[in-house]
Order: C-alpha cells, then structure tokens, then sequence
C-alpha cells in the first residue's frame, strides 16, 4: 500500500530553531525571515508605543515617534553616523543586504496541530530528504520506503513520521482538465495542457481537525505531475520552501532573478540549490521558457513596495516577476501583489501585452493594501519600513491592486476573465492570519493576526469583484474560484467549474457592504 505524508503536517525550513520566534522564520522568506530579524526586533518598541498611543495620536505624532525610534539603543545599532536622508536615519548597507550565506538551512520543522519536530539536517543531506517527501507526495511504495530508509537522515526520519503516526494511505490525485486550471488556493495554481503542467506558487497549507471532511486544503499529493513552478516573489506565501521540497528535485524551477540578496529579497536561486534542486532557473523581466507545449513568460511586477514613490535606497526593492503562461487553447495571467511603484505601472505591462495577443484569464490580487507605513508593524511587511522617508509615514499607500485596478488590467490584457486571488480564501489561511472569514469558519486565528470578519482595505471578500463589476457594466467578467476548484477552459464557450470530492466549498456568502 502506498503512502503519504498526513494532511495535516506541515514542513518548514529554518536557519535555526533555538527560540519560538526563529520557528516562525521560514528561511525562503523575505519578510519574516532570519535576513530581516535585526529590523524586526529593532522596531518593536515603536509598535508597542503606537498600541499605547491609538492610531489617531499615533498619527498625529509620526515624525516624532519616528526620531524617537531611531535614537533607540537597539535601532541605532543598525544606522550609519551620515546625514539623514529623506527625513530618516540610514541604516548601514550590511543590514539591507546582509551576507546571504550567513543564514543557511539547517533545520527542517514538521509539525502537526500542537505537535512539532525539529529535524537537524546537515548540507548533504537536504537533497536525500527532498527525495523523500517528493516520493510519498506521490505515493511511496513499500520497496521505495526500504530504499529510502537506509540512506542517513531519511531513515531515521521515516522513523520519526512512522512513530508520530504521519504516515497514512496515499489517495490519487485529482484530474485535471486540459487545458485548464486546477485552483489550489491563495495564489496557488496548476495550469494544464496536454503536454505539461505548470505550478504557480506553491503554498500547501495543513489540515486542521475542526476543518469539515467534505472540505479540505489540498497537498502535493492531489496534484499529480508538475513539470515546472514559477514564482512571482519571496514573500513566504509565495516562495515558501516547505511547500516545494515536496517536489522532485529535477523540477524546473523559475525564479526571479535577484542580483544580490537584500532585506527585500531572498535569493531563490541559492536557497533552492541549497536544497538540492538542480534546475533552477532565474528569468529576468522579458525571458521566456518552453515547458513542453507551454510557454512561459516572466512580466515586470510593480508593487508591494515600502511606497509608492521614492524610497531611501535607489536599488532596494521587493524583486518579483508576474508571470504569462500560455497553453495551447488557453493562456492566463498572473499578477499576484501587484499594481504600481515607482519603477513602473501594471497598466503599462498589460498594454504591451495586448499588442500581442488578448489573454484569456487574468489571476490577480484585490487586496489594495490601503495603509499608512508607520502601522507596517502590525503586518508581515515591519521591515518595510526602514525604507519609508518622513513625508510618506501617514500618508496611506495603496500597494497592491484593488478590485477596481483588477478589473482595469483585465481590460487591458482583452481577457475574458478576472479571478480575484492571493488573499486566503480558506479556513487555513484564515487562521494563519491571511484573508477575510466566512461565517461558519472553523477554528481561530493564529495569536495577533486580526479578528475581522473583513478589512476591505487589506483583506476584502472576493466577493467584492464581482460588485465592482455590477457597478462598472463593462470589462471581463468576474469569476470566483474556490480553494479546490478547477476551471476547464472551452474556447470560446463559457469555462467549465469542477469540483472534486473532498474540496467542494461549503460556507455561505459573506455578509452584504455595510451590514452587521
């Protein structure tokens, strides 16, 4: 009998694991990683200050705050002796691109609900595990255990997961259609054709045992082949290192291409071939690969910056690609976090592309992302904001694409569809602090991460598309996948949804605008 890694494990690579607070920094990630942990720690006196304040006085009182921040023992420890700059006191070029080998992986996290295991593992070992949990994804058959079981380090693992009882019969994949697209959730997408199969982001997220039995958060294990991942950024909901050691090692890996790895950045290039992935690919803005009968396009991604407009640091930036797939019969878009910065607008890219040819589906983010950077620390993105000058603390920033933006670059690309993404949209984001709740979710939020129903400036409903399209009358449709749900595409005709057994969606509508 085949076997698999329970539904409810999840896997996380870490520099370290000394401390509760260095479990919660995925190496991969940018953001929240051990890179950033100096700024993070840095600024929390700040957040404490804005708590006892309020946001109104806390406003009022930016500039000062700021100053005060910075003559902070701990925050001038990482700021040069010159001028300021932009109203701010520079941090030293050692703390925005820190040594990318200092942080190294050297610690694999398995947990499963209040259950962890930290899992030592040396540098020539990490390939021999990305074997293994590649071969129980799609179903390790008891010679393949063997096998695997008298190499170090897999052995004593396989151990491990066997006494832990994590071990359970593997179930098929699910099929999905060609061409089309199989949603796996948050900005997670396997685009399909008869050829080759393409994965967007991977992002697995675990069960839990609140979540119903009819709905569950899909693995590795339901998808079947990938023949290549691209990745937009290394925001650890996108790049998450965890998710994709559940891969083969000889997977084609698309990356952006980060020339130097910063406190924006993380090289994915060097992260995975720290794992053992051999086919890594770093593409910058304009390249292209064929993946079978699949071509494959890495597009500009403007957005998610500090700000808008200028920042401290000319070079510093949130490096990423969006990405243009396009199958035979069926092509789609994906401009997950993006909408504009300084460098450049998402309008002017899709332009460009319709010039070529119109693209049939456009998977972007409604999230908008309205909010004043000197409130970063009450999200993923407190590193940020080393990065914002003086004037620009209280004026509140739009990051990413709203509903409205969505729509606009959907019109521009000539697609027929817009599918709102990459802002939860299932109970195990939700609880991970990720997307608005639907009533009837099970379980509760992750300690800190906010309790609202819906924030429509960071975390609106997808819902919310579909009305902004209501209102405009014209431009793509909008069309809501679920977590599970695949699209099949049928040229002309309306696209087929399907769902499978396992993964059907079964929570109400999120309450109307306005309502209780």
């Amino acid at each position: 009998m085949p076997l698999s890694l329970h539904r409810g494990v999840s896997l996380a690579v870490l520099a370290s694991a000394r401390t509760e607070a260095e479990h919660h920094e995925d190496l991969g990630c940018s953001i929240q990683g051990p890179t950033s942990r100096p700024v993070r720690r840095a600024q929390l006196a700040l957040k404490q200050q804005l708590a006892k304040l309020g946001p109104e006085r806390a406003l009022r009182e930016a500039r000062a705050l700021v100053r005060w921040l910075e003559d902070t023992p701990r925050y001038a420890a990482l700021c040069t002796d010159g001028r300021r700059r932009l109203g701010r006191r520079p941090v030293r070029r050692e703390v925005l691109f820190p040594d990318a080998t200092r942080h190294t992986p050297r610690v694999l996290h398995l947990r499963k609900e209040e259950q962890g295991l930290d899992f030592p593992v040396k540098a020539r070992e990490w390939p021999v595990l990305a074997e293994l949990f590649a071969t129980l994804a799609r179903g390790a058959t008891p010679a393949e255990l063997r096998a695997l079981s008298a190499l170090p380090a897999a052995g004593e693992l396989l151990a491990d997961l066997s006494d832990a009882g994590w071990l359970v019969r593997h179930e098929a994949p699910v099929e999905v259609p060609t061409p089309g697209a199989l949603f796996v959730g948050h900005n997670t997408v396997l685009v399909a054709s008869t050829q080759a199969r393409v994965l967007v982001d991977p992002y697995f997220r675990p069960a839990h045992p609140l979540d119903r039995a009819d709905y569950q958060p899909m693995q590795p294990r339901d998808l079947g082949r990938v023949d290549a991942v691209v990745i937009t950024h290394s925001h650890g909901d996108h790049f998450h290192l965890g998710s994709l050691l559940q891969l083969p090692r000889d997977t084609r890996i698309l990356v952006p291409a980060v020339a130097r790895e910063s406190l924006f950045s993380t090289d994915c290039a060097l992260r995975l071939q720290q794992l053992g992935y051999t086919r890594v690919e770093p593409l910058r803005w304009g390249e292209e690969r064929q993946v079978g009968d699949i071509t494959v396009r890495a597009l500009p991604f403007h957005g998610e910056q500090p700000t808008d407009g200028e920042g401290l640091y000319p070079g510093l930036f949130n490096e990423g690609n969006t990405w243009l797939v396009r199958a035979p019969g069926f092509s789609a878009a994906f401009f997950a976090d993006a909408g504009h910065d300084v460098r450049g607008d998402m309008e002017d890219v899709c332009r460009a592309l319709r010039e070529e040819a119109p693209v049939d589906v456009l998977f972007c983010g409604v999230r908008g992302f309205r909010l004043e950077p000197l409130f970063f620390g009450y999200t993923t993105l407190d590193a940020y904001l080393v990065d914002v000058p003086v004037d620009a603390l209280t004026r509140p920033q739009r990051l990413m694409a709203g509903p409205e933006e969505a729509l606009r670059y959907g019109e521009l690309l000539g697609a027929r569809y817009v599918v709102p993404c990459a802002d939860g949209g299932a109970p195990w984001y939700w609880r991970e602090g990720m997307g608005p709740r639907y009533p009837g979710y099970p379980g509760e939020p992750v300690s800190g991460a906010s309790t609202r129903d819906e924030n429509p400036d960071a975390d609106p409903y997808p819902e919310r598309l579909e009305q902004v399209r209501r209102r405009e009358r014209h431009g793509p449709k909008a069309l809501l996948l679920r977590s599970g749900e695949a699209l099949a595409w049928r040229g002309r005709k309306s696209p087929e949804r399907l769902q499978y057994s396992g993964f059907r969606w079964p929570f109400g509508p999120p309450p109307e605008p306005g309502s209780d």
